[in-house]
């Protein structure tokens, strides 16, 4: 018996959109809408999500598949530039496999292989390496777009709180006015810098003038650094990007100074990408999931080969290993560093020394903060194991929930949720990550419909008890036998 012919191609994205909206109907049991309006009123939302990125918009998408209405993503960014895609990212192309899923939850035409052969035909696909910054982030605006979630851009969180009727006030600036808005839920989708903020040696910082500096997730105008010396102190991925995006727009040289002796040349991360630790690291016992992040911490991570060949290969760049920054001063508009090997001179300097993962720094969560647990409040490293950084993360349940520090004092934790780079120690080193949205994403879905269940049980009981649920009409029965 042959086999069936493989479905035609969509022949673009009209098709496409097409296409997905059936599988989508096709997928659609249980179709019920079960979650009870909130006994606060109907205005009140049953969650709301914080960052409009690729992990937001996979929330909120995954939550609509489960029948949970009232869901609204606010995203501070413009309408079409969710995440950092378009706006601080400076790669060419993602630094994982081209054949990733994730927003998709597992709808094979809302994958962004359906979404790239819908323009760019099969061929297209073979030939792609790796995916572009701009494909991703068109690829992340048609799913919204036609999946239909509720987004709303150029909207900042400036306050999430608890509040003692049970539920969460967030105060949310847009259009120059702020709304204060209610829900039940909250997903913290914020991203790499949304459980801390950006670590710059005080040297800069408080040393240079602003006009000489930036740090690597800052938006910078490369342009007006054409025939420059750009200074980079770092040796992160992020760093090589924006070496390569200086020199790309004419810089005359970009050296990357750096502590260590040599470029760390492991990256575990990738070893990590099987179904078996990414869907259940989160399940691993404390101890071995601070060592695993421990490890990745002490040994650092190398730039991806085709971040470091970009940088490499152009002329004017160069890397400075063994070569920390001692002391940092303007002198005739320019900066000068002095170093272990002598004193350096640039016209632009750019802090590519990461970010800090450290809630005490997001001033829209001081209310909430002091009330929900760390790993230091809950784990105690074995002696010649412990890391302050490591400390510093928010100790999060399975699903991804905040827990109370001290029991009974913040019975809303559990109801607040977080996928941001403070997440990874507990939900694993990948987990915020577009690597692991497959895994991550239902876990967190599944804990946010369990919450708005679990909170309506005896309601949803009551209701039970008080209905009949016949199968059959009355009549019906009666007219037959005797």
């Amino acid at each position: 018996m042959s086999l069936p012919e493989s479905p035609t191609p969509p022949s673009g994205l009209a098709d496409l959109s097409a296409r997905a909206q059936h599988d989508l109907a096709c997928l659609s049991y249980p179709a019920k809408p079960w979650v009870r309006a909130s006994p606060a009123g109907a205005d009140v939302l049953n969650c709301a999500i914080v960052g409009g990125g690729q992990y937001g918009q996979s929330l909120a998408f995954g939550l609509l598949r489960e029948r949970v209405d009232r869901v609204v993503v606010f995203d501070a960014n413009p309408a079409g530039l969710a995440g950092p895609w378009m706006t601080f990212a400076r790669m060419i192309m993602l630094r994982t496999p081209k054949d990733l899923t994730g927003p998709d939850l597992g709808v094979g035409s809302l994958t962004f292989r359906a979404f790239y052969e819908a323009v760019h035909g099969a061929q297209g696909w073979d030939s792609l390496f790796r995916i572009t910054r701009p494909d991703w982030q068109a690829y992340l605006n048609w799913h919204r777009e036609v999946t239909g979630i509720d987004v709303r851009p150029a909207s900042v969180v400036t306050r999430v709180a608890p509040t003692a009727d049970g539920l969460f006030e967030l105060d949310v600036l847009s259009g120059g006015q702020t709304r204060t808005w209610r829900a039940r839920t909250v997903v913290l989708a914020t991203g790499a810098e949304g459980s801390g903020a950006r670590v710059v040696p005080p040297m800069i910082r408080d040393g240079l003038p602003g006009s000489l500096w930036a740090h690597t997730n800052d938006p910078i105008d490369f342009t007006r650094l054409a025939g420059r010396r750009i200074g980079i102190l770092g040796a992160g991925a992020s760093s090589f990007d924006n070496a390569s995006a200086g020199l790309e727009a004419g810089a005359a040289s970009a050296e990357l100074c750096f502590r260590r002796p040599q470029l760390p040349l492991s990256n575990p991360r990738r070893w990590m990408e099987f179904a078996g630790f990414l869907a259940h690291y989160p399940e691993l016992p404390d101890l071995q999931r601070w060592r695993y992040m421990k490890r990745l911490y002490d040994i650092s991570q190398p730039p991806p080969e085709p971040t470091f060949r970009r940088a490499v290969e152009m002329p004017g760049f160069r890397l400075r290993p063994a070569t920390p920054w001692l002391a940092v001063r303007e002198h005739a508009g320019c900066v000068r560093v002095d170093t272990p090997s002598g004193t350096l001179e640039y016209d632009f300097v750019i802090a590519g020394t990461g970010l800090s993962v450290d809630l005490a720094q997001r001033p829209e969560l001081a209310a909430i903060t002091p009330g929900v647990a760390l790993w230091g409040d809950r784990f105690q490293a074995p002696t010649g194991e412990t890391d302050p950084r490591l400390s510093a993360f928010p100790y999060l349940d399975r699903w991804g929930a905040f827990c109370e520090r001290e029991p009974g004092s913040a019975p809303w934790a559990s109801r607040l949720f977080a996928i941001f780079r403070g997440a990874t120690l507990s939900l694993g080193p990948s987990s915020a990550s577009n690597s692991n949205i497959r895994y991550t994403a239902p876990r967190i879905v599944s804990g946010i419909t369990r919450q708005l269940f679990l909170a309506d049980a005896d309601r949803v009981f009551d209701e039970f008890m008080a209905q009949e649920h016949h199968e059959l009409a009355a009549a019906a029965v009666a007219g037959v036998g005797g």
